[in-house]
């Protein structure tokens, strides 16, 4: 009897702390869900644009390990975070390029939002071997107010 109710007071616990709760929605960059802090949006009038920048971000899909230089794979994952506290800024594109500079995967289909102080990951699998060891990624976002620049 005390199995069934540990059970029941389980079942009843976790349905009140989902009560209330928003389902999230895939949005378009692969593994990525919409939620508060990050949702897609139409672009930016470019003469709304007040900032802007293309960040350039290194990204090491593999490493060398031992004396003989055996490669490792990774997985990698690129956090863009908006360190204003105040103003939103827009993702306009992210795009992963391989080691001879050829772009491996446009990321974005739709302009990213990406509320003060929230971030946006863009993942690549251990098993997309298409960077080589030293793939980068750059990213391009605006925002229509002076704002701090996003960290990468």
């Amino acid at each position: 009897m005390k199995l069934i109710n540990c059970i029941l007071a389980a079942f009843l616990l976790a349905s009140l702390t989902s009560c209330g709760r928003q389902q999230s929605t895939e949005i378009h960059v692969p593994g990525l869900k919409a939620r508060k802090g990050v949702v897609e949006v139409e672009p930016i009038d470019s003469s709304r644009v007040v900032a802007g920048q293309t960040l350039y971000v290194p990204a090491y899909s593999s490493v060398f390990i031992s004396d003989q230089a055996h490669s490792f794979n990774l997985a990698v994952t690129l956090s863009i975070r908006n360190s204003d506290r105040t103003h939103p800024i827009v993702v306009t594109s992210a795009n992963y390029y391989d080691q001879d500079g050829q772009l491996v995967r446009d990321y974005l289909t739709k302009p990213l939002r990406i509320a003060p102080m929230a971030s946006a990951e863009f993942f690549v699998k251990e098993s997309d071997t298409r960077g080589g060891a030293s793939a980068s990624f750059l990213v391009e976002w605006v925002a229509e107010r002076s704002v701090s620049a996003p960290l990468g």
